[in-house]
């Protein structure tokens, strides 16, 4: 009788890195990346814990770490993936902070405005929606997408650009009196398109 012997795979915890990623490259099997998430998420974690300094957000950088590696590995040449999980995760913690950062900037220059005494500013709240709702500032480019031309322009000069009524008037061709028209009217109208979307979050 003749004895057949099975060629079985070894276990995947048995694999090594490279052969994780070689099998994963090559056959889109979740297993073998599951088995790199499981042996790594710790040292990612330790990696973003150490630059964004707030645990919950270390999470999210993980979990957003780990989806960008799972369509990046079949296409990259990875020779050490120890070494691309902590330049991933690295520079993915960068990109958040320096989102993190200009978000801050903005707010701090709406905060500033917002509290001046410069009169065409005349509604009050317009930054509690960002110091209640902090991340609403992709709510804030959709609303300055839905303002005229000439608002729109004068808000982005303003506000992202920190160009002054003058230096608008003489970029854009607009008088300061303009400037200032299109300033108040474009501000009271991205606080009505706000509002709507914060009425949204609250109900």
């Amino acid at each position: 009788m003749a004895i057949r012997f099975l060629n079985k795979q070894p276990a995947v915890q048995q694999l090594s890195d490279e052969e994780l990623v070689s099998r994963f490259s090559a056959t889109q099997q979740e297993t073998y990346f599951e088995e790199l998430y499981r042996r790594y998420k710790h040292l990612a974690y330790g990696v973003c814990l150490k630059l964004m300094k707030n645990e919950e957000e270390s999470r999210d950088v993980v979990s957003d770490v780990f989806k960008i590696l799972f369509t990046k590995i079949p296409t990259s040449d990875i020779k050490s993936f120890k070494a691309y999980l902590y330049t991933v995760s690295r520079n993915e913690c960068i990109a958040k902070l320096r989102q993190k950062k200009s978000e801050m900037e903005k707010l701090a220059k709406y905060n500033h405005v917002e509290n001046s005494p410069i009169d065409f500013m005349e509604n009050d709240g317009f930054a509690a929606l960002f110091n209640t709702h902090p991340t609403m500032e992709q709510e804030v480019e959709r609303a300055v997408q839905q303002l005229g031309d000439d608002q729109k322009t004068c808000i982005r000069l303003f506000f992202y650009d920190d160009k002054s009524y003058r230096e608008i008037a003489t970029e854009t061709g607009f008088t300061e009196k303009q400037v200032k028209s299109y300033l108040q009217n474009g501000k009271r109208n991205l606080r009505i398109l706000l509002e709507k979307e914060l009425r949204k979050h609250t109900t």
